[in-house]
């Protein structure tokens, strides 16, 4: 069977208004990734998109269970998340700082309240793990898993009102309020063994997370003045880098240029990000479709 590029995109701005999440400009992401995905000779009937309403937990859930059974030997897959994220408790034990990243999925809140809400609707990095390693398991040696997640855990979930450039102002991805119980207190996890990182394994594909930030730094949007639109900092220079790639790279090199990219942006001088990456091999050749 011929080796296919398979994507799947989901990007939520627009969150229901009693859920405590304040609107954020995800949904211009999918301009920015469509783009590449064109230019690396992804096809628009293998590429999944989930926005706002549709980008709930159990249709993410249902759409990377899909991709997972199309995925064959040698594909080359591409997931990005924009979203607000958060903090929860650990619920496994698996964590050094008792705490879990997760992502906002559309019906997701922004506090813990019992028998209510109680974090079914966050997408953990525990369940995304688990997700990556089925897909790495179905591509095989030959494929490829690549994930850019634009979101973070930190900052106020709030657009920050300081304008200090005229008419641009920054919006904030993320929250330093914890999901959790009241009165938790985050404790290293009993079960450290239990969690889920990214390494080389046979018969596995290589896989490879870019993330936006370290979970206690802050994710800011960047202002695109050629497009006058707001745009995810880490989708913006990751799609500039895939742009302009001339030459081979390995992950490891490509992923300095992300950081160069990023500290290099205009209006970033007070608010310098920079990105994180977890990869089972950073020394393979960087590629998000199939090499022809």
């Amino acid at each position: 069977m011929a080796q296919t590029n398979r994507a799947l995109i989901v990007t939520i701005g627009n969150y229901p208004k009693n859920s405590g999440w304040e609107s954020i400009h995800a949904n211009n992401d999918k301009e920015y990734i469509l783009e590449v995905l064109s230019l690396k000779d992804f096809l628009p009937a293998h590429i999944v998109q989930l926005s706002d309403t549709q980008a709930t937990k159990n249709n993410v859930a249902l759409a990377l269970n899909k991709l997972c059974d199309e995925v064959q030997p040698g594909d080359a897959v591409f997931l990005h998340f924009s979203c607000h994220g958060q903090q929860m408790m650990d619920d496994n034990g698996d964590e050094e700082d008792g705490l879990d990243e997760s992502l906002v999925m559309y019906d997701a809140g922004y506090k813990y309240i019992p028998q209510q809400y109680e974090g079914e609707n966050h997408l953990r990095d525990d369940e995304l793990g688990v997700w990556i390693t089925k897909l790495r398991r179905k591509a095989g040696e030959k494929g490829r898993i690549t994930v850019t997640i634009d979101a973070c855990h930190s900052g106020t979930a709030n657009r920050d009102d300081m304008e200090y450039l005229q008419d641009y102002k920054e919006y904030i991805r993320g929250t330093t309020a914890i999901f959790a119980k009241e009165g938790y207190i985050p404790h290293p996890g009993k079960h450290q063994e239990l969690s889920l990182r990214l390494k080389a394994e046979r018969g596995l594909a290589t896989a490879v997370v870019f993330s936006a930030c370290l979970a206690e730094f802050t994710n800011y949007e960047y202002y695109d003045r050629q497009r006058s639109m707001y745009v995810g900092k880490l989708t913006y220079v990751f799609c500039q880098q895939i742009k302009y790639i001339k030459t081979t790279y390995t992950i490891e090199d490509f992923f300095l240029k992300l950081i160069k990219g990023m500290c290099a942006l205009k209006h970033s001088n007070l608010r310098l990000q920079i990105p994180y990456m977890e990869c089972s091999y950073n020394k393979a050749p960087f590629f998000i479709g199939i090499r022809r």
